[in-house]
């Protein structure tokens, strides 16, 4: 196992479909270097430069690297596919520039799911009309992603989206195969949505391609059960704690890791709201720290 630890614009609550440029870009670079991160996540398209050169030059001034850049898109909509594919083709470009392998994928938060987060039983499934479709934007984007780009595309499960669950995501996997689409295990989220993500490394582990380390408060998330709290409710609640704080079994997590000989990025993230008053800096450094004592990752 040979695990390289990134950091996230996320972490400091940089989130889609709105980049929030509070903190500037610059000083969030700068932290998470000095964090002790190798690389960094590219975040929303159009928080970090959009220019390619610009781009590559911010990652050198702040001496990391680019782990993976992400799109996060309505994938069930009808229409759209043209968006959808110049959003893929301008986030794969600066994938590329960076010097980056790899493309996550997510489906967009949903404001009815957002609503039943973590609360599979009551949570809408897409009908079959809504699957096909889910299906054929991600087959559109990994060819995009793969065949034009060269680049590997993972699928990331997430909370408040039609592919959440344990059954959403079994489903896809089942119907895009291997060779079009990796698996990237957020080990928050399968916590968040009642999944054992030791149990998921094991079961995909040759399509595991990349990987999310998120930590998850049981306390907070056994309150957003019962009191039906939606994601954003949840996140500003902070139910996401530095790694090590929650419940997640890392240690486990490590295991499987070694079993599979696992090696590539884990980007650690935190989701949280914009708040000048939060400490992303220190709970991302206490992260990593964790990480080295538990031995997964350098």
């Amino acid at each position: 196992m040979s695990v390289s630890a990134a950091g996230s614009p996320a972490s400091w609550g940089i989130e889609p479909p709105e980049p929030v440029q509070d903190p500037p870009w610059p000083h969030v670079l700068a932290e998470i270097a000095g964090a002790g991160y190798a690389g960094t996540e590219l975040g929303p398209l159009g928080y970090l430069p959009t220019a390619p050169a610009a781009l590559v030059d911010a990652l050198a001034g702040a001496s990391l690297a680019l782990a993976a850049g992400f799109v996060m898109a309505p994938l069930t909509r009808t229409g759209g596919a043209a968006e959808l594919a110049a959003a893929t083709r301008a986030t794969c470009e600066l994938v590329r520039a960076g010097g980056a392998e790899h493309l996550i994928l997510m489906d967009a938060i949903d404001p009815e799911r957002a609503a039943s987060a973590g609360r599979g039983e009551v949570a809408r499934r897409l009908d079959a009309t809504g699957r096909r479709r889910l299906e054929d934007a991600v087959r559109r984007v990994a060819a995009i992603a793969g065949g034009e780009y060269g680049l590997r595309v993972s699928f990331h499960a997430h909370a408040g989206t039609h592919v959440e669950f344990e059954d959403e995501l079994e489903g896809l996997l089942a119907a895009v195969g291997a060779q079009e689409l990796g698996l990237c295990p957020d080990t928050g989220h399968y916590r968040y949505a009642g999944m054992d993500p030791v149990a998921m490394l094991r079961r995909h582990g040759p399509r595991v391609a990349y990987l999310h380390l998120k930590d998850i408060d049981e306390r907070r998330l056994e309150r957003a059960r019962a009191e039906c709290r939606s994601f954003g409710e949840a996140v500003a609640d902070g139910i996401f704690r530095p790694l090590g704080e929650g419940c997640v079994d890392f240690a486990g997590v490590r295991d499987a890791l070694e079993e599979l000989g696992y090696a590539g990025w884990a980007t650690v993230e935190q989701d949280r709201l914009p708040d000048a008053s939060q400490t992303p800096f220190a709970e991302a450094s206490r992260s990593l720290a964790f990480l080295r004592r538990t031995r997964l990752a350098a």
